[in-house]
């Protein structure tokens, strides 16, 4: 009968493992423009079901009226979703990232972007910077407004767009919209 590995080497043997083929990994995970806007997509059952979930007592919903109220329960949802960066490419569906309670930060981006848009967000963007930093771009009322997934915080105004003087803007999407601003 085999010995049973503990957890500590087992782990070493998965970092052996992802670091051998990270190349593959990197090449199996990318997506293409349009799918990357897919993500973003109100649509999408799981996004469909969590706006209904939040909104269950905003009945009956209205954009100008609620927007703001269901923009920070979609906030508090993604805030306690931990953050975890790969030295890989590899994206998490929304369902993994409920399960598990963790995701990346562009993740973490894409779901705020799309419950955003599924609250009927006309502006709601997923923001790559870049130094490769994702936020989500949205406004209300013309204020705009950027989330930063890494810390859950949520700055507005001239402070939402003095952070992204330093780091700016490669491109940003949703689920409507590819905008690339990095020169030719």
């Amino acid at each position: 009968m085999a010995d049973e590995l503990d957890t500590a080497t087992k782990l070493e043997i998965y970092k052996l493992v992802l670091g051998r083929y990270r190349n593959l990994i990197n090449e199996k995970e990318s997506i293409s423009i349009s799918e990357i806007r897919q993500k973003v997509s109100p649509y999408n059952d799981f996004v469909r079901k969590l706006r209904d979930s939040m909104l269950k007592d905003i009945v009956p919903y209205d954009v100008r009226l609620h927007f703001m109220s269901a923009a920070e329960r979609a906030m508090e949802y993604v805030r306690k979703i931990r953050t975890c960066e790969f030295a890989f490419a590899f994206w998490m569906a929304f369902s993994e990232m409920e399960r598990l309670r963790v995701g990346t930060a562009m993740d973490k981006a894409i779901l705020l972007a799309a419950l955003l848009r599924s609250f009927e967000s006309e502006d709601a963007r997923v923001i790559v910077s870049r130094r490769g930093r994702a936020f989500v771009r949205f406004s209300y009322k013309s204020t705009p407004y950027l989330f930063v997934p890494e810390s859950g915080s949520l700055l507005m105004g001239d402070d939402a767009m003095k952070l992204l003087s330093d780091d700016p803007i490669a491109y940003c999407f949703n689920d409507l919209v590819y905008e690339n601003y990095e020169e030719s």
